[in-house]
């Protein structure tokens, strides 16, 4: 092999890890802080004339000052009004599954879009322009659960995944029958072009919509949860306008115990 062959294949193989480590991003790691952050509940379906109003409510929380370090905003895409002509994109049978769960425990007598749930209750101040005082009231509350969280996503394109490492911690001795973590992730930014059903004509606009929810109980009599994961992502989805959400919750009650969020993209 001559000598110039020789340095091509060596300036290769030296390029070769840097290749690799490129293919996976910065590791992220966020807590929990000492106080409660509010859990926010949006469900909603763009087959649903009456829901393009509250999706621009919940879009527009930010701009008011309610950030995420505060409250944390779902929106969850039900799929019980697709038949009458436009199929949500967004929408999944998980999700009616449970706003159902939610009625059962708030005793309603039927689900209805659009329904706010802020922290587990049956929210239906959010027209009356309460959110700032509601969420200022669970802000004072000390958490009762900690949350750890550390991801980083590997890959590209289709073979892209996103690697989660999940600690949840209950802070005193509570009697918690079934405690339960949640992550969710999701996106913003999102627009559909609808083109039949209650919605016809228009272009809806979505923020915090839930791509994926994922729910881990706790174990029988545990009071620390651990796990890691890995998450699969849609080379469709916008890395940019992505995040990730966790929250753990009492679901017996609903209470939720503490709750966070940030953007996938952590620079």
């Amino acid at each position: 092999m001559h000598g110039r062959q020789i340095t091509r294949l060596f300036s290769s193989l030296l390029l070769f890890p840097a290749l690799m480590a490129s293919a996976e991003t910065r590791p992220c790691e966020a807590e929990s802080g000492p106080n409660r952050v509010a859990l926010l509940e949006l469900y909603t379906s763009e087959g649903c004339s009456s829901c393009p109003p509250a999706d621009a409510w919940l879009s527009r929380l930010e701009g008011q000052g309610i950030t995420m370090d505060k409250l944390v905003p779902l929106s969850l895409h039900v799929d019980y009004w697709n038949y009458i002509g436009w199929r949500d994109p967004y929408s999944s049978a998980q999700y009616t599954a449970r706003q159902r769960e939610v009625g059962q425990r708030n005793r309603l007598r039927s689900i209805y879009t659009p329904q706010m749930v802020l922290n587990g209750r049956d929210y239906r101040g959010w027209r009356g322009g309460d959110i700032h005082r509601q969420v200022t009231a669970v802000n004072n509350q000390p958490a009762a659960a900690t949350i750890q969280l550390k991801w980083s996503e590997s890959g590209e394109g289709a073979q892209s995944s996103l690697s989660i490492k999940l600690r949840a911690e209950l802070n005193a001795e509570q009697a918690i029958a079934q405690p339960v973590v949640h992550i969710a992730l999701f996106e913003n930014h999102l627009v559909s072009h609808v083109d039949a059903g209650e919605n016809d004509g228009r272009s809806l606009k979505h923020d915090y919509v839930v791509r994926r929810l994922f729910n881990y109980p706790f174990a029988d009599g545990r009071r620390v949860f651990s796990r890691q994961f890995s998450l699969p992502m849609n080379k469709d989805w916008d890395r940019d306008a992505l995040g990730l959400a966790v929250f753990v919750q009492d679901s017996r009650r609903g209470e939720v115990l503490q709750a966070m969020a940030q953007a996938i993209d952590c620079k």
